[in-house]
């Protein structure tokens, strides 16, 4: 058989060594044979374990000619228990001698042909089981030298398979033998650094500079060899660097964690979308302004359920159908309701329709209604209980409503809606369906066909989106050409329909309707040349209280609108409507202005007549600044009347002036400033009571004036009610307020918005408890209740107005605790899925942007709390798991989901166009070809990967230049184990840098510098940034050393 290298040393007591060997090869001498002569070896001819190790391997079969000789394993067996070599000189004397140090990472170990395994696989396996059966002692001396033998062997095999991956990608696939020699590998490296006593070992200074990159090698080894290869073993040294020694430590010895190891180290509970989370989600999308454009419910929807179609489809009607069951079982207002019942006919057949335009297509929808209403029932409430009739018929017809408008989106047919009610064949009634396009052609040319389509918007017929999506885009239009008249039609027609505006926007946001109004207000133009300024007054004024009424009925803030700042005419006039400026607050032109107006309201011509308002007056006044002077107006007319400045007569003539159409928006500045105005503090309570008297019963007969003074009490209602209130309970002798409440009354709470209503503020503070948190909490153990009761039972009493409330009164970060707390709870018994989703829909809930402390303020302080790693571990181990799990969930379903592009209408053909763009070669089909030569422009091929340094050193080109090792011939190998081995001199101290006197025996090393060994936690790094400097491996006498490491 062929030796690696048959030549003899020329060191005296190194030839006795091989020939030794030899002759114990030859004669096939057992390993027990030869154990007898060792020790008369290591007595008469003394030589180092790097020696021996480098003589034992020079047996070794040279290439892949023969196999390895099975006696030379039981010989390094028996050396090792002898300690005439050492676990660190055989696996440095393996790798110097092995196929991996004799060509490069291109080229890699060559294929084995023998049908055996690799020597080094066997010399591995060797290590590994004298380590576990306990012949061979891990010993703290030997610690650095075998870490570092160890991290070679790991980097070198991850440099050459991450190479080849690289390269050759998916096709990359080694042989069977390079599997043995990895797995054989890392089972030697995990018995090794994952023993007790090299956690011992890892206390010395040495460690401290050299954790990190043996951590990185076995990060990078186990990911890119073991997990590739599919190994048994993989993810097992990953493991090892996630426990002490190589986490870091604090000074008393705890072991600090990286914000990744704790979030990694806490596991996830399965996700399950409960029938309550999408209630939940879904009842915050209506008790409010609508929040259920399409966009915004299809890519939560889609987040929710990923892939799963037919879940959303289902889970969709499902949660419909909970909401309106909610709502009737609340008693909600008679507007809210039919607000329900809208979104279910109209609503959600649209975006059944739609959904497989932007999702993924899954079972068809009729399918999928079928389903739901399995789940659906209509009999909530007892037979014989209060109101149980009168739900059921409602839930019917909601139902029947719902079937035929999927029918006319032609989502079911006929025999489907049968089989549902289980009811003999019906017939359906005959309803046109309306498109967006058809409705705006016919609006276009007759804006009077808005009127009877904003009278279909209150049917369930399933033309809502259609209608709703004509008014907008007709005011757009309007908009843009300036039609100031044609608006002035369309916003009057919904002053008169307020709830109209619920309708629109399910489909829609605020800011496409009101925007384009807002810029028409903001860029009116107002030209002093006009011969008759009041039917300008009267367009603005319609488009004015249009957008009022929607920004007080909904709470829109300036985002909401869409408004780019706060200089906008909106804007200000928003933030300034009940502010009263004194004269010396007043530019000059707004005091000239001012003094018209008051002229203008309250003088009087020669007959003791009331004069009106003039032209002139409105000539040198824009209604922007009109508008923004109506509170000093008020006031200044108040300080008139109290001062007798002015008689009752001519008070209440100029009064009456305010309330014709032109003018009728003033009176929202005006009140507003009145119900901000003290009743007492200026002693006008008189003066205020007649203005009121005055304004709240116009004498006007005109149904247009009565239709816009109507939306101006439902804007001032609350607030002046509630002043009222307060000035009758403290001036009881006062007849008149009791009266003016009474008009008031039947408009107050027409808002939509989160704030709750003074019932259920009573119902949450009367309880026994009174503990707003505790409501909040018992409304998730009631939900986790319902969701886990067997067969049909109605949802509780639910609405998101509670969990906002809350927010605003405890504060976000208590209201997250308290979400947080429940679901640690509710884990505990069982239930944390459950919980996890209710939670998690609760902080999903969507909100407008002006509500600054509900749930958006939750979701950042959940995040703040749950990625502040430091702080989670001075929390409790199950509140912190709660906490990251909550964060987890609610980013996964707020994840923005890539939507295809919504539908948008095509321009019409024109030939002429299109025979003039193609012979410039303009066409789609230019524009094609133009694509596809760009597409075949594709980059370069990869260069090569940066080089993976260890220790901020290249670990290869450290060793290849210590051991000299190149794709030379393989005489360099024979030559690098030529002569004997001896210990560096001082000048070249392996244990300089660490200031280490190898010279000693280990057990005095040891005993002479405790447990550091005699080492310094001074020692620093050289220039190079060398790992492991000065332990020099001295794998020859021809500077082939292992150096800088």
């Amino acid at each position: 058989m062929p030796y690696l290298d048959p030549s003899l040393p020329t060191n005296t007591s190194a030839q006795k060594w091989k020939t030794a060997i030899k002759h114990a090869l030859l004669r096939r001498f057992s390993g027990d044979q030869l154990s007898k002569h060792v020790q008369e070896l290591v007595s008469r001819y003394p030589i180092t374990p790097d020696e021996v190790a480098r003589i034992l391997l020079s047996f070794r079969a040279r290439d892949t000619i023969g196999a390895d000789d099975c006696l030379i394993f039981q010989y390094a067996e028996v050396l090792l228990r002898a300690k005439a070599v050492s676990p660190t000189s055989i696996l440095t004397a393996l790798l110097k001698t092995s196929d991996w140090a004799k060509r490069p990472v291109a080229d890699g170990p060559p294929k084995h042909g023998n049908g055996l395994p690799t020597c080094e696989e066997r010399m591995f396996n060797v290590l590994t089981q004298m380590y576990i059966s306990g012949a061979l002692v891990f010993l703290p001396s030997e610690a650095h030298g075998l870490v570092f033998a160890l991290t070679l062997w790991l980097q070198k095999i991850s440099d050459y398979e991450m190479s080849k991956q690289m390269e050759k990608g998916a096709l990359h696939i080694a042989d069977a033998f390079s599997f043995g020699t990895y797995d054989a590998v890392a089972s030697l490296a995990i018995t090794v650094l994952g023993c007790q006593p090299f956690r011992d070992a890892a206390k010395h200074a040495w460690w401290q500079k050299r954790r990190d990159v043996v951590a990185s090698e076995m990060q990078k080894f186990d990911t890119h060899v073991l997990l590739w290869m599919r190994s048994p073993l993989a993810g097992r040294l990953q493991a090892l660097t996630t426990i002490p020694p190589f986490l870091k430590t604090d000074s008393k010895g705890r072991p600090l964690f990286t914000d990744e190891q704790v979030l990694g180290s806490i596991t996830e509970l399965p996700a399950q979308n409960s029938r309550a989370g999408l209630f939940i989600w879904l009842n915050a999308c209506l008790c409010t302004r609508p929040l259920t454009d399409d966009l915004s419910m299809l890519t939560y929807l889609q987040a929710r359920y990923p892939g799963n179609n037919q879940a959303l489809a289902v889970d969709l009607l499902i949660a419909a159908f909970d909401a309106l069951t909610n709502a009737l079982l609340r008693k909600e207002s008679n507007q809210q309701i039919p607000n329900i019942r809208s979104f279910i006919c109209n609503k959600v057949p649209h975006l059944l329709s739609i959904a497989p335009l932007y999702i993924a297509s899954g079972l068809p929808a009729e399918a999928c209604i079928s389903m739901a209403f399995m789940a659906i029932t209509m009999d909530v409430l007892p037979p014989i209980s209060t109101g149980a009739t009168e739900t059921r018929e409602k839930l019917k017809v909601t139902r029947l409503e719902f079937l035929q408008a999927c029918a006319l989106h032609g989502l079911v047919s006929e025999h489907t809606i049968a089989s549902i009610l289980q009811e003999p064949a019906i017939s359906l009634p005959r309803v046109t369906k309306y498109t967006k396009e058809g409705l705006l052609a016919q609006c276009s040319s007759n804006i009077g066909r808005l009127e009877p389509l904003m009278d279909e918007l209150d049917g369930m017929l399933g033309n809502a989106g259609a209608i709703s999506g004509c008014i907008v885009d007709t005011i757009a239009n309007l908009c843009m050409g300036r039609d100031s008249i044609s608006l002035k039609t369309v916003c009057n027609m919904l002053i008169k329909k307020p709830p109209c505006l619920d309708i629109i926007l399910q489909y829609t946001r605020p800011a496409n309707l009101l925007l384009p109004l807002c810029n028409q207000l903001d860029g009116w133009q107002h030209d002093q040349d006009q011969t008759e300024f009041t039917p300008a007054y009267e367009e603005f004024a319609s488009i004015l209280l249009l957008v009022l009424v929607a920004v007080h009925r909904y709470g829109l803030s300036r985002a909401d609108l869409g408004l780019p700042g706060d200089d906008s005419f909106i804007a200000r006039l928003l933030q300034d409507i009940a502010v009263s400026r004194s004269p010396s607050e007043l530019t000059p032109e707004q005091m000239k202005q001012l003094a018209r107006w008051i002229e203008g309201l309250y003088a009087t011509d020669e007959s003791e007549g009331m004069g009106g308002i003039s032209d002139e007056v409105m000539r040198h006044c824009p209604p922007q600044a009109f508008y923004q002077l109506v509170p000093t107006l008020f006031h200044q007319t108040v300080l008139a009347r109290k001062s007798g400045v002015l008689s009752v007569k001519t008070f209440h003539g100029g009064l009456e002036l305010l309330v014709e159409p032109f003018l009728l928006p003033s009176l929202v500045g005006g009140l507003s400033w009145l119900v901000e105005h003290s009743w007492e503090d200026h002693q006008d309570a008189d003066v205020l009571l007649q203005i009121l008297e005055k304004l709240l019963k116009p004498s006007s007969s005109s149904q247009e004036t009565k239709s816009m003074h109507k939306a101006i009490l439902g804007i001032v209602a609350n607030s002046l009610y509630e002043s009222l209130k307060i000035l009758h309970q403290r001036q009881p002798e006062k007849k008149q307020p009791g009266p003016l409440m009474n008009i008031l009354k039947p408009h107050i709470n027409q808002q939509k918005t989160v704030e709750a209503n003074k019932a259920e503020l009573q119902e949450w503070t009367s309880s026994s408890d009174g503990d707003l948190a505790k409501h909040v909490r018992n409304s998730i153990q009631e939900m986790v209740k319902w969701v886990t009761e067997v067969g049909p039972t109605p949802p509780p009493k639910y609405t998101h107005r509670l969990f906002a409330h809350g927010c605003a009164t405890l504060g976000v970060d208590r209201m997250r605790d308290e979400l947080a707390a429940e679901l640690n709870d509710q884990t505990k018994l069982g239930n944390g899925t459950l919980a996890l989703d209710i939670c998690s829909a609760m902080i999903c809930a969507p909100s407008s942007s002006s509500g600054n402390q509900s749930t958006s303020g939750v979701r950042e302080s959940l995040r703040l709390k749950a990625t502040d790693v430091q702080k989670l571990l001075h929390t409790g181990a199950s509140a912190a798991q709660s906490l990251v799990r909550l964060n987890r969930r609610v980013e996964a379903q707020l994840a923005v989901v890539q939507m295809p592009p919504m539908a948008m209408a095509l321009p019409m053909a024109d030939p002429a166009a299109d025979q003039v763009m193609a012979d410039l070669g303009l066409t789609d089909d230019a524009a094609a070809v133009a694509a596809a030569d760009t597409s075949l422009d594709v980059s370069g091929p990869l260069g090569p990967p940066p080089g993976d340094g260890f220790d901020n050193a290249a670990l290869n080109a450290v060793m290849d230049e210590a051991m000299n090792i190149n794709p030379g011939p393989a005489q360099d190998i024979i030559d690098l184990t030529a002569g004997g081995g001896t210990l560096p001199t001082d000048a070249q101290d392996i244990f300089a840098d660490l200031n280490m006197d190898m010279t000693q025996d280990p057990q005095q090393m040891l005993s002479a510098g405790g447990n550091d060994g005699g080492m310094s936690m001074d020692g620093q790094q050289n220039q190079e940034e060398d790992i492991f400097a000065g332990l020099d491996m001295s794998l020859g006498d021809d500077g082939d050393d292992f150096v800088n490491f």
